[in-house]
């Protein structure tokens, strides 16, 4: 039986994130490839997408560090929001320089979508706002004829309580006549 040989100048220690590192260049190399196709500009010769896509990596390893479980979710977020079909201007904008490789990275995925993406996420932002203000209107009203306005003399009238002041006192009732809708509080 022949002993192994130990040596130490031969071991050379393998870095499982070098091969990801590749494949992330590699897909930015693609995106930034399908610039020219995608614009009607004249992108320069001069322009080298595989470099762009070296420095673009380079910041995203530099300012993330090595890729784990949480990590590899920044990287997927960037890669989509420059690979996003939608959002060809991020692309331009980045290759041609107009937005420096440490953009992408420190900006949120919501600043990097596309401006029609970003309005439609305001909508949708504002839609939830108008539904939770309108049902916590609905929901913590209560109907009653305990209270008179002192406008219409109307003894319908809504109220809510909030503690408003510390918690050994009294909570606060707001009351809202329903026919005049003057409000008041208690």
């Amino acid at each position: 039986m022949v002993p192994l040989k130990n040596n130490h100048q031969d071991f050379k220690p393998i870095n499982k994130n070098s091969g990801y590192r590749e494949r992330v260049r590699k897909l930015l190399t693609e995106v930034f490839s399908r610039v020219s196709f995608e614009t009607d500009e004249s992108i320069s010769p001069s322009i080298d997408p595989v470099q762009v896509a070296a420095s673009v990596e380079s910041v995203m390893f530099e300012r993330i560090g090595w890729s784990n479980t949480i990590k590899k979710a920044y990287y997927q977020s960037i890669l989509f929001n420059l690979k996003d079909p939608k959002n060809p201007d991020l692309r331009r904008k980045v290759l041609l320089g107009e937005i420096k490789p440490e953009t992408p990275v420190t900006v949120s995925a919501e600043e990097m979508a596309s401006h029609r993406r970003q309005s439609e996420n305001i909508q949708v932002q504002l839609k939830s706002l108008k539904r939770c203000m309108h049902d916590a209107d609905e929901e913590e009203k209560a109907t009653t004829d305990m209270f008179q306005c002192s406008q219409c003399c109307e003894r319908k009238c809504s109220y809510y309580q909030m503690q408003t002041r510390s918690a050994d006192e009294s909570m606060t009732t707001y009351v809202t006549c329903c026919k005049c809708n003057k409000r008041w509080e208690v």
